[in-house]
């Protein structure tokens, strides 16, 4: 698990579980979702696979079924706070693929796999080396350059 992984819960929200939990701590029997309470306060985070789960709960949960219903009753402000961190991410990603769809690229590519850009790599290019021109050959400081790098050459071999 990575670190941004992980999500810190908001301290009115860990507040709220721990009085739903203090409600059954003496209690024999503990409520379904108390032991998941007490893990997101001695965390104080929670995972995105986490809220991801308390959110698809909150979407297909049963209220004539008894175990739902007392985790809801202890995870009420959790389940609240993993539909809005839900939302919020999902309208973040969206709008992240939006911004990365409609930019343009330099090289003319709508996707990430350029469409745009058009390489032979059997003809290598030419296309950095610069040929001079017989003007700039006759100057004599290029000419003392090229002298100059010949004589190292000479003194290499």
């Amino acid at each position: 698990m990575e670190q941004n992984d992980l999500i810190s819960i908001p301290p009115s929200v860990l507040d709220q579980l721990k009085k739903n939990v203090n409600k059954y701590i003496l209690k024999d029997k503990k409520p379904f979702g108390f032991d998941e309470a007490l893990r997101y306060i001695a965390l104080e985070k929670a995972t995105k696979s986490q809220l991801a789960k308390l959110n698809s709960f909150s979407n297909h949960h049963s209220l004539s079924n008894d175990e739902d219903k007392q985790k809801i009753e202890i995870l009420d402000r959790m389940i609240v706070f993993a539909q809005n961190w839900t939302k919020q991410d999902n309208r973040k990603k969206e709008l992240s693929n939006k911004i990365r769809t409609t930019t343009a690229h330099p090289t003319g590519a709508s996707t990430k796999n350029q469409s745009g850009r058009k390489v032979d790599r059997l003809q290598p290019s030419l296309s950095s080396v610069k040929l001079y021109t017989t003007k700039q050959i006759k100057d004599k400081g290029l000419m003392n350059e090229c002298f100059r790098i010949i004589e190292i050459i000479k003194l290499i071999n």
